[in-house]
């Protein structure tokens, strides 16, 4: 009867170890309403938030900034909605906490966390202003002008936005401004393999796609045609290493509208 019953504990003990996850989490008090959603704010809160996030004056810039027209942040003031997957790309995109994103809560010293380690606080319909002076990182943007490179402006963005466009910022690459589009070059990438280049011949600069051929030559593409490179008097600056589009608000029609 005793060894029955040292079997019988035994068992009881394996099932409780190997269900420990099911039972700790089950029971856990900030778990319970797992299945049901939190109370984010949305509309004015959250767009006054971004607004103070990006350090923009309007709704317009922060429309045009996000990509979205005014119609779709007027939807958010009237209907309280949250933008859950913009919130998360804003997240990623700049290692702001989401739960400063979505709450206006949390400590944002903390930018290199995905999370934070204090709670979801209750009071969650105020707007506050961000806490740190966020790291940033500064690039001077170019035209071409009769083929050299003339200083346009400078431009200055998270270090997070910049590593996303593969460049490093504060003179260390630079931004070249080809009609509506930014074009960030990545000065490291010398070595022609293939895509759109920055390059100068003679101290012009020019901009090309160029590619690395098997018979380890460089040709410059120009739509059906190929043109060897003469490397001795072409300098490569560096590659396009991601490409910002603007649409021009001339080619912006209301719908309905007739030439």
């Amino acid at each position: 009867m005793r060894g029955w019953l040292i079997t019988l504990i035994s068992l009881t003990n394996w099932i409780v170890d190997h269900m420990s996850g099911y039972v700790k989490y089950k029971h856990d008090q900030k778990l319970k309403n797992l299945d049901k959603p939190f109370a984010y704010d949305g509309g004015k809160n959250l767009i006054d938030r971004l607004i103070n996030l990006f350090e923009l004056r309007s709704r317009v810039e922060l429309g045009d900034l996000l990509g979205v027209t005014p119609g779709t942040i007027s939807t958010w003031t009237t209907r309280e909605t949250t933008p859950y997957e913009l919130l998360i790309r804003i997240h990623l995109l700049t290692g702001w906490p989401m739960e400063y994103l979505c709450f206006g809560t949390g400590d944002l010293t903390q930018l290199k966390k995905t999370t934070t380690n204090t709670h979801f606080s209750e009071q969650v319909n105020e707007v506050a202003p961000p806490t740190l002076s966020y790291e940033r990182g500064v690039l001077q943007v170019y035209t071409i002008d009769n083929g050299h490179l003339a200083p346009y402006e400078k431009i200055e963005a998270t270090v997070n936005l910049l590593q996303y466009c593969k460049v490093r910022g504060n003179e260390n690459d630079l931004v070249v401004k080809d009609g509506f589009d930014l074009l960030f070059i990545n000065t490291r990438e010398i070595q022609v393999n293939q895509g759109r280049y920055l390059y100068k011949v003679n101290q012009t600069h020019q901009l090309g796609m160029m590619k690395l051929y098997p018979d380890g030559k460089i040709y410059l593409l120009e739509e059906e045609e190929r043109y060897l490179v003469d490397e001795s008097v072409t300098q490569i600056v560096g590659k396009v290493a991601a490409t910002l589009k603007q649409t021009p608000i001339s080619l912006i029609r209301p719908r309905g509208y007739k030439a």
